[in-house]
């Protein structure tokens, strides 16, 4: 009779373990925003597919999405307007900006409440520019909780890259900056593109330049951040590389008319900063049989990098020239200019009802065989037609890869543990080719031009 007892208890535990939920929790900082909205909408989609998608992450069988942000008032806005889901969504109220102690106990709170399950946090809560400390990435780090950003400027993420990278490798954290569509898949782009060539054995490739081109019509129904955004890099000046060598140079400059393919065809694009420039330049290696070898500046192509950018309608562009010759103290002001955006939310919004929300992408990758001097041009191009919807179906991509990792194995032997994302912290052009192409195939969903395999 004991013995009977003893086995269905014995029976029950392990039906109870085996049928329990275990949810990851995710926090998506400034979800209550557009691209924040996208990014919780397509985490929640892609998850009620995990049992058919072939990359979902094996350590969770549920995702609990909260959205973080100063106030639930905006919260409660983003429900009623549909920009996230109105059921199954908390709110965890914090502020980025302020007292980092605060943030730190708000954050160590959330994760207590996850019951030791799983945690991560998606950092959406731009415009970035102006903002000199990743408070967010560090407080993540020292609590242990990986995390995913959409960070679109540069001096940021280089100090983020150059101060917590270590830190995280020790904290056994993975981290991914810059990683939306643009910047973001537009970097693994340029890494499929160079490995078009680094693979043709018979041939000795050099690369010489890769050059990133972008359009938006409107604002992508992103809304007014995108606008301050812009603003804002037009007080910044467009880095480029020039045999390896940074230039900077006067934004929105030099232009260039490209094609990005049917539907879209011959857009006019300007020099605007973009972090995909020297994090190309600069993280984008040679292949290496050195694995141990992490310096940046080790084994790199000392190449020509530049970024463009344009939009629709055409006078859009020649107002963006405009606004540039106003002092830059002001453009800089990101409080003005967010208000601004603000005050002219009603003509952003006519407008992109009148031209669409179309973002399409195009990276040519330009080598030279050092043998023969013959030179060969990979054009790869991307184009979806609503830039709030792919960048939150890119931002989910990413976390999702790095969801799949977490507690899979340290920095090296990745083949071993599976984890396609190692701890520390990486700019998306950094990553191994099993993450690249799983982030590919999620984003490759509702694009009407997918070129990346010429």
């Amino acid at each position: 009779m004991a013995t009977s007892l003893i086995f269905l208890t014995l029976l029950v535990t392990i039906i109870i373990h085996a049928t329990t939920t275990h949810a990851l929790n995710i926090l998506v900082v400034g979800g209550s925003g557009r691209v924040g909205g996208s990014t919780v909408r397509w985490l929640e989609t892609l998850s009620s597919r995990q049992n058919t998608l072939p990359h979902s992450p094996s350590s969770a069988s549920t995702v609990s999405l909260t959205v973080g942000g100063r106030k639930i008032e905006s919260f409660e806005a983003a429900q009623r307007n549909k920009v996230i889901p109105s059921k199954n969504v908390d709110f965890l109220s914090l502020d980025i900006d302020g007292d980092e102690s605060i943030l730190k106990q708000t954050l160590h709170r959330w994760k207590q409440r996850a019951n030791e399950n799983p945690c991560l946090v998606i950092h959406t809560a731009g415009p970035f520019q102006g903002r000199r400390s990743p408070i967010l990435l560090a407080t993540c780090i020292d609590l242990g909780i990986p995390y995913v950003d959409v960070c679109d400027e540069w001096d940021l993420a280089k100090l983020s890259k150059e101060t917590l990278h270590s830190i995280a490798m020790e904290n056994h954290v993975p981290a991914i900056l810059s990683c939306g569509i643009w910047p973001g898949v537009s970097a693994l782009m340029a890494a499929r593109g160079v490995e078009f060539f680094t693979l043709q054995q018979n041939q000795d490739w050099e690369i010489s330049s890769i050059d990133y081109s972008f359009f938006t019509a409107g604002t992508g129904n992103a809304g007014p951040t995108i606008v301050s955004a812009t603003f804002l890099l037009l007080a910044t000046p467009a880095i480029t590389f020039c045999s390896g060598k940074r230039i900077e140079k006067e934004p929105w400059t030099e232009m260039k008319t490209i094609d990005f393919g049917r539907g879209v065809g011959s857009k006019p694009i300007w020099l605007l900063d973009n972090p995909d420039v020297p994090t190309t330049a600069l993280y984008l290696n040679r292949p290496s049989t050195n694995s141990n070898d992490e310096s940046p500046r080790t084994n790199r192509w000392n190449m020509n990098v530049s970024s463009r950018f344009g939009t629709d309608p055409l006078i859009w562009n020649y107002l963006f020239g405009a606004m540039k010759s106003l002092p830059k103290s002001l453009l800089y002001n990101r409080d003005a200019m967010q208000n601004f955006s603000l005050f002219s939310e009603p003509i952003i919004r006519l407008v992109d009802k009148l031209v669409g929300a179309t973002n399409a992408m195009r990276v040519d990758v330009t080598a030279k065989d050092v043998k023969t001097g013959e030179e060969k041009v990979i054009t790869l191009r991307m184009a979806h037609d609503d830039l709030e919807q792919c960048v939150g179906l890119a931002t989910a991509a990413f976390a999702l890869e790095v969801a799949k990792s977490m507690g899979k194995g340290g920095t090296d032997g990745r083949e071993e543990t599976g984890a396609t994302v190692s701890p520390g912290v990486w700019f998306p052009v950094e990553l191994g080719k099993d993450a690249r192409e799983n982030i590919l195939e999620i984003v490759k969903e509702g694009a009407f031009v997918y070129e990346l395999d010429r």
